[in-house]
C-alpha cells in the first residue's frame, strides 16, 4: 500500500510539470536556440581546392626559374665552388634543367638553404590550414648506390 502511494503521489506532483511543457505547443525538455551564419570573410567550404591549383597554373607566369612553382621541381644534384657555396640543378614539369642557389626566387617561394643532400624552399601558402603564410619544403637528393 505504501508503495501504491508513494508512486501515486510522485505521479501527481510531475503532472503539473508536463502540462506545462505541452501547453506551449512544444516537445518536453526540447530548447530551440536560434543561430544566424554570416559568411563575410570566410572561406566558401564547398570549393574545390584542387581546381584551384590548377587555375593558379593556368596563368600567366613568370620568365624563367620565377615561373617555376615548388612543387614542380625535382631535384637531380647538388656542387659546391671553390669559396664552399652550394648550388643545386634542378628540373621543371618539362625537364627544362635550372641552376638555383640560396636567395633563388620561385613562382610560390625562395630557395633558402641549400647542403650536400638536400634544398630548403620557403613556400608560400595561402591555406587557412597552415598557421603561418608559408612552410618548408625539403627538396632530398636521391643517392642511388651503383
Amino acid at each position: 500500500m505504501k508503495k501504491v502511494l508513494i508512486v501515486l503521489m510522485a505521479l501527481f506532483l510531475s503532472l503539473p510539470l508536463i502540462s506545462q511543457n505541452t501547453e506551449s505547443g512544444e516537445e518536453p525538455g526540447i530548447q530551440r536556440e536560434r543561430y544566424d551564419y554570416n559568411p563575410m570573410g570566410k572561406r566558401d567550404p564547398f570549393r574545390d581546392l584542387l581546381s584551384l591549383k590548377e587555375k593558379r597554373r593556368k596563368g600567366k607566369r613568370g620568365e624563367g626559374i620565377r615561373g617555376v612553382y615548388t612543387d614542380e621541381l625535382v631535384l637531380v644534384g647538388i656542387a659546391r665552388d671553390s669559396k664552399g657555396r652550394y648550388f643545386a640543378q634542378v628540373l621543371d614539369s618539362h625537364n627544362f634543367p635550372y641552376v638555383i642557389k640560396v636567395g633563388t626566387k620561385l613562382a610560390d617561394g625562395e630557395v633558402v638553404k641549400i647542403t650536400p643532400n638536400e634544398v630548403i624552399i620557403k613556400q608560400a601558402t595561402r591555406s587557412p590550414v597552415f598557421l603561418k603564410p608559408y612552410k618548408y619544403v625539403v627538396l632530398k637528393l636521391n643517392m642511388e648506390e651503383e
